[in-house]
């Protein structure tokens, strides 16, 4: 842009000279300077170099006088540089005493917002809480643009120290000014998390997609998610309703937030919803984790899943599944003899460590100390756990 501009005016001054040229060959002109008595006459061109001239020398008296104050100031701003990038850097290596000492040189020189951040988090490297907003305050000071980075060094920092519902609230104005930041964006995402916000964090993927953070599966799966750690949170009857009937009606379908909601409400003494909730669920699939959610149950709902699951196994006689469920469920009501036919059926078809265990307490029940160490043991094996706890029975292969 310099050039440019030196490069008009150049281009100007010469179709200048071109224009008045011919007009001074005909007519040179005259200035005269008069200082009392004395007169000086001289051309009009001669007049006009002299007096650039003397433009020019005064400009450079001035250069001349002003040069030593110009070179220590440029000096100093080399020096705040220096002592500015070291202080990144010992910040950087975890060394905040020396870091905040840097800062503090570096502000006496040239004070400047970067400079005042990283003394903050200095300060806050060494526990200085004070001395730390402290410089965020100063930092604050300088509006605009400015202002916005250190409201957020300012969340960053509170997030860091665990004060996570003062640095939600300064992201969520920050968030409504520019709802696309990244930088906002992920503190938010974690801060909700590590605050349970699981409410706000559903209410935030929107924006975490629009910001191209999160394609639709990705935000489908943080949905999710959030749902099912806001149900597991509630705290009574009256707030697992709550949330649940904050969610989508497409998400009170998801097999995964259903068991979620169930698991909750079983803890909180609701059994009767839970129980309608799983039926439903099984009238769509006899798959694992709903059959593991039905194992759960209080004494008058253990009743009625145990005559739903006889029926089911009736049309699904060899779901291993539904027979190692239906077993621990027996096992629960003491009806030891049931319990044991189908949990010996499960195992033939690869089950869990549970079951194993199961058919181990229904052995030390019996008195086959030697068949119930051969199920513990398995169970064991199926949890990957060392054999060391349980020694082998005498008469056992190895």
């Amino acid at each position: 842009m310099k050039r440019l501009l030196i490069t008009v005016i150049v281009a100007a001054t010469v179709i200048a000279a071109a224009w008045v040229a011919p007009r001074l060959m005909d007519d040179p002109g005259t200035v005269s300077v008069g200082l009392g008595p004395w007169w000086i006459e001289m051309p009009l061109l001669v007049g006009a170099i002299g007096l650039v001239a003397v433009w020019l020398i005064l400009s450079l008296g001035v250069a001349l006088i002003r040069w030593p104050g110009r070179a220590l100031k440029k000096r100093r701003e080399r020096r705040s540089r220096k002592q500015l990038e070291d202080g990144f850097l010992a910040l950087t290596a975890g060394e905040w005493a020396q870091a905040q000492g840097l800062f503090e040189r570096a502000m006496a020189e040239h004070p400047s917002t970067a400079g005042l951040l990283g003394a903050a988090r200095a300060a806050q490297g060494l526990s200085d809480f004070e001395r730390r907003d402290q410089w965020l305050a100063m930092a604050d000071s300088r509006f605009g643009r400015r202002h916005f980075i250190t409201q957020l060094a300012r969340a960053r920092l509170w997030l860091s120290q665990g004060r996570m519902d003062e640095a939600i609230e300064i992201l969520e104005a920050l968030h409504l000014k520019k709802p696309k930041h990244l930088g906002v964006l992920r503190l938010l995402l974690s801060a909700y998390q590590d605050a349970g916000h699981w409410r706000e964090l559903r209410e935030l993927t929107p924006a975490l997609q629009r910001a191209g953070m999160l394609d639709a599966s990705k935000a489908e799966s943080l949905n999710q998610l959030a749902a099912q750690r806001a149900l597991s949170q509630a705290m009574d009857e009256h707030a697992l309703d709550t949330e649940w009937k904050a969610l989508p009606r497409r998400q009170r379908q998801d097999k995964a937030i259903v068991l979620a909601y169930a698991e909750r409400a079983k803890a909180l003494g609701h059994h009767s919803r839970a129980e309608a909730l799983l039926t439903r669920l099984l009238d769509q699939s006899l798959d694992q984790d709903t059959l593991a959610a039905c194992r759960n149950s209080n004494d008058t709902q253990r009743a009625r899943r145990i005559e739903d699951l006889e029926k089911r196994l009736s049309l699904a006689p060899t779901n291993p599944e539904l027979l190692a469920t239906l077993g621990l469920l027996y096992l629960d009501d003491r009806q030891y003899d049931k319990a044991q036919g189908l949990l010996e059926q499960a195992v033939e078809h690869n089950a869990s460590a549970e079951v194993y265990s199961a058919l181990g307490r229904l052995m030390d029940r019996q008195g086959q100390a030697q068949q119930a160490a051969h199920y513990y043991r398995t169970a064991l094996q199926r949890q990957g756990s060392s054999q060391q706890y349980l020694p082998r029975a005498s008469s056992e292969e190895p």
